[in-house]
Parts: C-alpha cells; sequence; structure tokens
C-alpha cells in the first residue's frame, strides 16, 4: 500500500506549482510587451543601471544603461526606432557584444511599419545646412577645449549640442495627451484607424512638441556655454565670452529666474523660418545679427512689437567695450562715488553716536529748554504742536515704506539672480511675470504718491508765499519754501559740522535742530531724488516700446546703469541707516514713536529738537528765558 500523503503537503505543492506558474506567465507577458517595444531586445540587458565597465584606454567607466521609460513611454522621436536602426545590426548579433562603432546621426534610416511600406529618413539636411553656418563640420573638428577633447574619435560632432532627444512639453501651446479625452481621438481615428494607419496619441505629442522650444532659454545657453564659454576655444577664436555677457544682460538674469519666454540665444541669432543649424556670422548679408537684421529681431511680434529700430543699439550682451562704453562706465563710476559721498558721512555719523554710547558720553539739553517744553505741555494745544509727523505724513510714511518693501523684493532678485535666494523670492510672488507686475505697478502707485505729495507741498508753498516777512516783504516763492521744516539751509551745514566736532569731543554741546535734524532732511531729499530718477528710468525700461521713439537704444544702456545703481543707493540708505535710525538706535529702539504717533518722546525733544522746542514757544506766545539761554 502506499504511503497517504498529508493533504497539507499536497496543498503545498498545488501551491508552489500555481504560484511557479503565474511567475512565468507575468516573465513572459512582461518580456512579450518588452519585445513589442524594443524589437531588438536590448533593453534586456540595457535597462539595468549598473551596466558598466572599465575603459582601460583611459581609466575611465563607461555606462551603458539605457532608461526603459524613454521607450515604454514613448518620450522621444527616437522612442520607436530600433536599436538598430542606428547601430549596426551585424555588431550586435551576439550578446555580450563588444564595443560598437559610434553612430553617425546623419546615416539614413529605414523606418519601418507593419501596415505601410518601408520609408527612408535621414537627418542629411541638416549636415548640408551646417555645412553653410558658421558650426560648420570644419570648425568643429578644429576646437580644442581647455579640459581637453569632449569627443572620442569617430562620435558625431552634433553630440556637441544634442543628446536624446525628449518631447518638450507643450501644454501652454496645446493640451498634451495627458490632458487629452478619448473623444478628441476618438474624431481622428475615424480615418487614421484603420483607413490611413496612423498612431493619433504618438502624432500629437511629436507635432506639439515642435511647436515647443527644443530646450528651456538657460538649458539653451548652456549648451551653448560648452564652446562660447571655454577659455582655449575663446582664446583661439578671439571671441567675447558670449553667453557670460548674456547672463548679466537682463534676459538672461530672466533665464536664470525660470523664466522660458524671454529672448534666448536662438532667438537672436536665427532668422525666422530658419532653424538653428542654419546659423550665420553677422558679417553675413542674410544673418539675423547683421547690422541691418538685429532690430527685426528686437521687435518681432513676441518680444516687443512696435519698438523703434533704435532699440536694437541696446546691449543685449551687457560687456560693453571701453572704447564704446566711456559714457556708460563714467556714469557707473559716478554712480559709486555718489554712493560714497552719501553714505560714507552719514554712516561716520551712525558709528560716532554709538561710540558715545560705549563710553558712557551722554548730553543733556540745558535746563531753560526742559522748563520751555514743560510749558509748552500745559499749554491745551501744545501737545498737537510738538508732533513731528502729522496724520497725513504718517500715512504717507507707511505707505513708502509698504511700496518700498515691495519694489526692493520684486526688483534685487533680478540684480543677484545667480543666487538661490532670488529664486525663491521670485517663485514666491508666482514667477518672474508675476513679480515683474507686481513691480511695475507698485512704482506706477509710488509715483502717484509722490506727485501727490509734490502737489501737496507746492500748494502749501504758494499760500505761504503771501505772507510777510518781519520787514514788512512777501516771502515769495524761494522765501516760503526755505520756511519748510525740510528745507536744507547754509545754517544747517553749519550746525552739521557742530555736530561732527561733537561727537569727536572737539565740542561741549550737541547743536539743537528744529523739527528735523540734518541726518533727517538729507534722508528726506534723498528719497526726492531717488524716487524720481527710478520712476523715470523706470517707466523708460518698463514702456520700451514706445519710449524707443523717442530716445535711442544707448539711452536705455544708461537707464539700465542709473536704475540699478540708484536702487543700490536707496537699499543700502533704507536698509542699513534709515533703519538704525528709526528702529535699532538705542534711544528709540524698537521703533521710533513718531512714526506711529507723532509724537516724540521730550527728553529726545530736549537734546535733539531744541530749536524746534523755542519755535513753538514763540508760535504759541509763551515767554523764553532768553537771560537763561546761554
Amino acid at each position: 500500500m502506499s504511503p497517504r500523503i498529508p493533504l497539507s503537503t499536497r496543498s503545498a505543492d498545488r501551491t508552489r506549482a500555481l504560484s511557479s506558474f503565474a511567475l512565468a506567465a507575468v516573465l513572459l507577458i512582461g518580456l512579450a510587451a518588452v519585445r513589442a517595444e524594443d524589437r531588438d531586445n536590448c533593453l534586456y540587458c540595457h535597462q539595468f543601471p549598473g551596466l558598466s565597465r572599465l575603459d582601460p584606454n583611459d581609466q575611465r567607466i563607461r555606462l551603458f544603461y539605457v532608461d526603459p521609460a524613454y521607450t515604454h513611454a514613448q518620450r522621444g522621436p527616437h522612442a520607436r526606432l530600433s536599436c538598430t536602426d542606428c547601430h549596426e545590426r551585424s555588431e550586435v548579433a551576439v550578446v555580450p557584444h563588444l564595443p560598437v562603432t559610434p553612430v553617425n546621426c546623419t546615416r539614413e534610416c529605414h523606418l519601418v511599419s507593419p501596415t505601410a511600406p518601408e520609408r527612408r529618413f535621414s537627418h542629411d539636411n541638416i549636415g548640408r545646412m551646417l555645412e553653410m553656418s558658421v558650426h560648420s563640420p570644419d570648425s568643429l573638428r578644429k576646437l580644442e577645449f581647455t579640459g581637453g577633447p569632449l569627443l572620442k574619435p569617430g562620435q558625431s560632432m552634433c553630440l556637441y549640442c544634442h543628446d536624446e532627444p525628449v518631447f518638450s512639453d507643450a501644454s501652454p501651446l496645446v493640451p498634451g495627451p495627458a490632458h487629452a479625452s478619448d473623444r478628441l481621438f476618438d474624431r481622428c481615428d475615424v480615418c487614421h484607424l484603420t483607413q490611413v494607419p496612423l498612431d493619433t496619441r504618438y502624432f500629437l505629442r511629436h507635432v506639439s512638441s515642435r511647436l515647443a522650444p527644443a530646450r528651456p532659454t538657460l538649458e539653451m545657453a548652456q549648451v551653448c556655454a560648452v564652446c562660447h564659454s571655454d577659455p582655449k576655444v575663446l582664446a583661439d577664436r578671439q571671441m567675447p565670452d558670449a553667453v557670460a555677457s548674456y547672463v548679466r544682460s537682463f534676459h538672461g538674469k530672466a533665464a536664470l529666474l525660470g523664466d522660458h519666454s524671454t529672448a534666448g540665444c536662438v532667438s537672436c541669432h536665427v532668422r525666422a523660418g530658419e532653424n538653428a543649424h542654419l546659423m550665420l556670422g553677422p558679417g553675413d548679408p542674410r544673418s539675423s545679427v547683421h547690422p541691418d537684421h538685429v532690430a527685426d529681431s528686437c521687435r518681432s511680434t513676441v518680444c516687443h512689437p512696435g519698438a523703434d529700430k533704435s532699440l536694437a543699439n541696446t546691449a543685449v550682451h551687457l560687456d560693453l567695450p571701453t572704447a564704446r562704453g566711456t559714457i556708460d562706465f563714467t556714469l557707473a563710476a559716478l554712480f559709486i562715488l555718489l554712493t560714497l559721498v552719501s553714505f560714507g558721512p552719514s554712516s561716520v555719523i551712525v558709528l560716532l553716536e554709538l561710540a558715545q554710547l560705549v563710553v558712557n558720553r551722554h548730553h543733556h539739553a540745558k535746563a531753560y529748554i526742559h522748563t520751555v517744553l514743560d510749558r509748552i505741555l500745559q499749554h491745551r494745544d501744545g501737545r498737537r504742536r510738538l508732533q513731528r509727523f502729522t496724520r497725513l505724513q504718517r500715512v504717507q510714511h507707511w505707505t513708502l515704506s509698504f511700496l518700498f518693501t515691495l519694489l526692493v523684493l520684486t526688483g534685487f532678485p533680478l540684480k543677484f539672480a545667480d543666487q538661490a535666494w532670488s529664486a525663491a523670492i521670485i517663485n514666491g510672488f508666482g514667477g518672474l511675470h508675476a513679480a515683474r507686475t507686481v513691480h511695475h505697478w507698485a512704482g506706477v502707485a509710488l509715483i502717484v504718491g509722490f506727485s501727490l505729495h509734490l502737489a501737496h507741498i507746492l500748494a502749501g508753498v504758494i499760500g505761504r508765499s503771501r505772507e510777510r516777512s518781519a520787514e514788512g516783504r512777501a516771502l515769495g516763492l524761494w522765501g516760503a519754501f526755505n520756511r519748510l521744516p525740510v528745507a536744507i539751509t547754509p545754517e544747517d551745514g553749519r550746525r552739521g559740522l557742530q555736530l561732527v566736532a561733537y561727537l569727536l569731543g572737539l565740542r561741549k554741546d550737541r547743536p539743537m535742530f528744529g523739527r528735523f535734524t540734518v541726518t533727517e532732511k538729507f534722508e528726506y531729499f534723498g528719497v526726492m531724488w531717488g524716487t524720481t530718477v527710478l520712476g523715470v528710468t523706470g517707466i523708460l525700461l518698463w514702456l520700451v516700446e514706445y519710449s524707443s521713439h523717442w530716445v535711442t537704444g544707448r539711452v536705455f544702456n544708461l537707464a539700465t546703469i542709473i536704475h540699478t545703481y540708484e536702487a543700490f543707493l536707496a537699499l543700502i540708505h533704507v536698509g542699513i541707516l534709515h533703519i538704525y535710525n528709526v528702529i535699532l538706535a538705542p534711544t528709540v529702539f524698537p521703533l521710533s514713536r513718531a512714526t506711529v504717533t507723532g509724537d516724540t518722546p521730550e527728553h529726545k525733544l530736549a537734546d535733539e529738537h531744541g530749536e524746534f522746542v523755542l519755535q513753538v514757544a514763540r508760535d504759541l506766545n509763551i515767554p523764553l528765558e532768553a537771560d537763561n539761554r546761554e
């Protein structure tokens, strides 16, 4: 009698058999799927990322990994080609095979379709275009790079610019297959499913990809930089570093900050209706960068439609030669000098003020100033008259602070576009286009507010000009202007020198100031100057399509320099000096009350604004102890 097999053992055997069958089915189905998309079955080995070998000739690791997703998901125009459509079949007939001959990208390919006759295709026409361009094969063969050859002998020179082509994302132009409904393809399949066989989904991806740029603007510049930023290539060809100067320009900085719509290398160096393989030099009359055609690129419908031809004189590559840029460099030097002259003395005063605290030197106003101040405070209108900032002025100040902050956050990232924090700020605003929109309209609001402020001051000056002086004569416009609390007079210059002398220990008493100190007056007129300069240059650069009809392209170079350096000057003054004076200074920390309530602490009024206290007393007819003033 045969031994009885336990039921659990039979069940286990049956389970193992079913598992083996399922595993084999999965492998066979998977292999069939791979073979359906990979007719030569090359991915059987090349799908593994670790497939590599050590090259004994140069001791470098050679990788032979091919991303299966490229073929399976049909991510590019080569995805439906067999490997042997480009590689010699005889060289890969035996597996494992020896290294194959480098592919010649201009060779003829045979495109085979199961439902259509064989078609012949090649990139030969591109080879002919290159022969006529500045990138002719002969010139590419002579390239010598700083780090040695980039290609191995026999490799296609197409690899200088190209890698495996991938379909570009054209979703902003046309809906991609991933977002297209089946109904869209159903309409196409009425004819193209059987009568005129065509893979409509793949066709849509291919065509829509060709409608989008082959590479993002920054990536294209990086491709060009392989040659056009290599020191040895530049020295051999006596060329400037065009990519570096492009990156310093507005277009280059926009590309660094992720703007794909900004003008790139191909935008200017390839004429409409042609392609990048037929790129001609500036000496060729057919070239897009020939002096007669540069303006056509600038004035195209995708760049600056309606602009004047003079816009072409703007420095797209911001690398101004000394011979042509004398005015430009002189202007930049003058602004640097202005920054030193204006920021230097103010910062010295701040440092000397801090030194007084370090050495424990304190100044106290004379007793009679405190006496007068007490009398003013006892007057029913005294506290209001001692306010140094009115409600309207406080509203204007905080509005200016808000707009200034917006302008800095949306403008300065362009100056430092290669820094990670710049991209983070711009992305926080929703991208460069949104940040520029905020910058432009914040600038408009600043100009409108500044204009209203000037109108308010002018109305006050005109009204005060009819008043009579102590001698009985009308003040006139100039006299009324000099009576403004912020007007800078020769007396302010004298008291400024006295302040420096006091801070240096050369004078015992601190000079008395009026409603505003010398430093506050200079800050105020700095804002007036900066808003005017930044407003005018900003409008010129923003509305270039219109302003180019009134000024030449060279003026835009100057406007760019002025706008940049003046913005930098404003930032360091506000970000360092003003922030210290109204927030960080020990006498006002954590914030000057005058910016919120308009009031100034009594001790600060007596110590720094004694002349203002005395003037308020005169206006209120409060008697002064003249015999105690000395």
